[in-house]
C-alpha cells in the first residue's frame, strides 16, 4: 500500500525539482577579466564573425543569436563604449548547444510486486525524466592594439522555446555578466 502512495508523491518532487532546474537563470561559469588592464582606455568595440558548435546549426536561430549580440551590445554601451569598424576591443562570441538527458535511478520501491516459487531478480535503472537543450555562451574580449585577450566570460542555462520569455533570460544573463565582469559603473 505504500508503494502506491509514494510514487506519485515522487512523481511530483521529481517534476518540480525538473521545473526549478528549467526555470532557473543562466548560471556564470566564469567571468575573468585581466587585473593589469584598464577597461577606461576602450573607446570602441565590435564583433567578430559568430561560431556556433551544434549537432545540428539550424537549432540555432539567428533571431536567437540577434537577440545575444543585441543584448551583449547593449550592456557594452552602457558601459560607455561605441561600435567602429576597427575598434579597441574586439568581442568574440562562441555558442555551444548540447541535447541534454536528466535521468534519475530507480530504488526498491519501484520493483513489481512479485509472487511465485521462481528466483527474483530486481536492478536499479537509470529512468529518463526530462530532455532539453543547454546552451554555453563564452564571451571573449580581445585587445585590438595588443591582440590578447583580456577579458573571457562562460554562462551556461537552458534553452527555452519561448522567445520572449528566451530574450528575457539573455538580457538578465548577459546584464549579469557584464555587472560581474566590468562591476556596476556610470559612463
Amino acid at each position: 500500500m505504500k508503494n502506491k502512495f509514494y510514487q506519485p508523491v515522487i512523481n511530483v518532487l521529481l517534476l518540480l525539482i525538473g521545473l526549478s532546474y528549467a526555470c532557473s537563470p543562466i548560471r556564470i561559469i566564469s567571468n575573468e577579466l585581466d587585473a593589469d588592464v584598464n577597461v577606461d582606455t576602450y573607446q570602441t568595440y565590435n564583433f567578430y564573425d559568430l561560431k556556433v558548435d551544434a549537432p545540428n546549426p539550424e537549432q540555432v536561430s539567428e533571431q536567437r543569436v540577434n537577440m545575444l549580440k543585441k543584448a551583449i551590445q547593449r550592456e557594452i554601451e552602457a558601459i560607455g563604449l561605441t561600435k567602429a569598424e576597427n575598434p579597441d576591443l574586439w568581442v568574440n562570441i562562441g555558442v555551444l548547444v548540447e541535447d541534454k538527458v536528466q535521468t534519475r535511478q530507480t530504488d526498491i520501491r519501484e520493483a513489481p510486486i512479485y509472487l511465485g516459487q521462481r528466483n527474483y531478480h530486481w536492478e536499479s535503472e537509470e529512468v529518463v525524466v526530462d530532455e532539453y537543450r543547454q546552451g554555453t555562451v563564452t564571451i571573449d574580449l580581445i585587445d585590438a592594439e595588443a591582440d590578447r585577450m583580456v577579458g573571457q566570460s562562460v554562462a551556461s542555462g537552458v534553452i527555452i522555446e519561448n522567445d520572449e520569455k528566451l530574450e528575457k533570460r539573455i538580457d538578465e544573463g548577459m546584464a549579469q555578466v557584464f555587472e560581474d565582469l566590468w562591476g556596476s559603473r556610470e559612463p
